[in-house]
């Protein structure tokens, strides 16, 4: 089985990692490994959860109203252009501090142009 970093997300209480996985047949899935922080318990939950497609992966991440202002670290070079149509539809109004709408704005367009390669092994 082959396993490939597709999209990492995470905010101040949660935050994963998705990940494209192909089976020996060719098949496509994907798996995302995320956790959640309760800060009144100091409890760290770690949850995995399979999607059969990005699709709906990016269904489950956007019931976040505000999801724009978490903060990415990577997005795979095939969904970029997918999620920077999505960023120009978002509003980025819904915090009114500007300096934390251009912090986040910068991160977005960073990730989205880093090279593909940025968080590739080595190995």
């Amino acid at each position: 089985m082959q396993r490939e970093l597709y999209f990492d997300i995470s905010a101040e209480k949660s935050g994963g990692s998705l990940y494209r996985i192909k089976d020996d047949r060719g098949k496509t899935s994907f798996l995302y490994q995320h956790s959640t922080y309760d800060d009144n318990r100091d409890e760290i939950k770690i949850f995995e959860t399979a999607f059969a497609s990005f699709a709906d992966f990016w269904q489950m991440l956007i019931k976040d109203p505000q999801w724009f202002y978490q903060h990415p670290l990577y997005v795979h070079a095939e969904q970029r252009a997918f999620v920077s149509g999505q960023l120009q539809k978002v509003n980025w109004a819904v915090h009114p501090n500007k300096k934390w709408q251009e912090s986040h704005q910068r991160q977005w367009k960073k990730v989205l142009t880093d090279k593909d390669d940025y968080y590739r092994s080595k190995s």
